[in-house]
């Protein structure tokens, strides 16, 4: 066996109870607890770093020999995450704009904003998590939540009587029955889509919450017919609920979403980097902490992220199978006008205990 020679960095990196190697790490004695936990926060300065590197290197190699995909795949290291790091570094490309004392993870959140540096700044001074910082960013940009406008309104209905009485709206945000809780083929009961679609205006959008099954998929992409270079399909996964092992099939931990924008909708109001992927994760909830819980109940945070993409106040929201009124409330709380229905007497109280309106009067 060859000689194996530790990296001449170790002592600095990691102190001398650790030996760095290009293919592992050896801890002689016995470090203490302090000592494991600083070599983890320097270990930590080293990731990065090297992602910063990666993206210096990428934008200098790409500059001069473009072809970049082509090298990570001949070089086998990952595009995606290589195209990342590119894009966070462009956003800061001198070095002195990058703070050391936080994250390059604050670094590629603040990266979409205008006043990037300001918030990597206050970041830095008041010692924000990477998440406190999002946070901090979202809020900024929020209306406060509140029903000083109109409150939500929902009516005990079926949604064939109730949505040709409906104004046209600029957002459509519904989750329909799935096709195990129905009595009718999901070929059939699709066809509620088309007209509900053509309540939304030409500006506006639409977000349908349907299950994972292939065949459901398939109906409901069936419904879309022309309109189909007006949609996509996104993804609501989650990995808080656990159900039984399957054995010729694999687990199901998400749930389908068809987006739809109208011919002359705007651009998508998504300021903040991680909320632009078409994969959203959000837990499952739960009801501990909500007596008004219903078992295919959506995450209110997932709602109110679609209606701030995608609304602004005053604009209608409509929601033909509204249940317990998740999407009519949250709507409501930033300002929208919210109208939805309900056949079901029970969804319907829940939604009024929630605070919407009995629109039977």
């Amino acid at each position: 066996m060859s000689e194996i020679i530790p990296l001449q960095l170790s002592l600095t990196l990691f102190g001398d109870n650790f030996e760095l190697y290009p293919n592992g790490l050896v801890v002689k004695g016995e470090p203490t607890e302090a000592e494991f936990d600083d070599a983890f926060k320097r270990l930590k300065t080293v990731e990065d770093a090297t992602a910063w590197w990666y993206g210096d290197l990428a934008l200098a190699r790409d500059k001069q020999y473009g072809s970049l995909k082509e090298m990570a795949e001949r070089l086998e290291i990952n595009y995606q995450s290589l195209n990342k790091y590119q894009v966070i570094c462009r956003a800061y490309p001198e070095v002195g704009m990058r703070i050391p004392s936080i994250s390059f993870t604050h670094h590629q959140i603040a990266a979409p904003l205008d006043n990037r540096l300001e918030w990597l700044q206050k970041a830095a001074d008041e010692e924000f998590s990477a998440k406190e910082l999002k946070m901090q960013i979202l809020r900024s940009g929020i209306e406060a939540p509140s029903f000083d406008g109109v409150a939500p309104r929902i009516t005990k209905s079926d949604y064939k009587l109730w949505l040709p009485n409906q104004p046209d709206c600029d957002l459509l945000l519904t989750d329909p029955p799935y096709s195990t809780d129905i009595n009718e083929p999901i070929e059939s009961f699709s066809s509620w889509l088309p007209q509900a679609i053509a309540k939304v205006k030409p500006t506006g959008h639409a977000y349908v919450f349907f299950g994972s099954y292939p065949r459901e998929i398939k109906a409901y992409l069936d419904q879309v017919g022309d309109m189909i270079d007006q949609t996509q399909l996104l993804v609501w996964e989650y990995k808080n609920t656990m159900g039984p092992s399957p054995t010729h099939e694999y687990k199901t931990n998400w749930q389908a979403i068809l987006y739809y924008r109208g011919k002359d909708a705007e651009p998508l109001d998504v300021p903040m980097l991680l909320e632009q992927n078409s994969v959203q994760e959000f837990s499952m909830p739960t009801g501990k902490d909500n007596p008004y819980h219903h078992q295919w109940e959506k995450p209110t945070d997932l709602a109110e992220r679609f209606i701030r993409h995608t609304t602004k106040k005053g604009d209608i929201v409509l929601d033909p199978f509204a249940g317990t009124g998740v999407f009519l409330a949250t709507a409501a709380k930033f300002g929208r006008i919210a109208h939805g229905c309900d056949i079901s007497e029970d969804m319907i109280n829940l939604a009024l205990a929630r605070g919407c309106e009995n629109g039977n009067g």
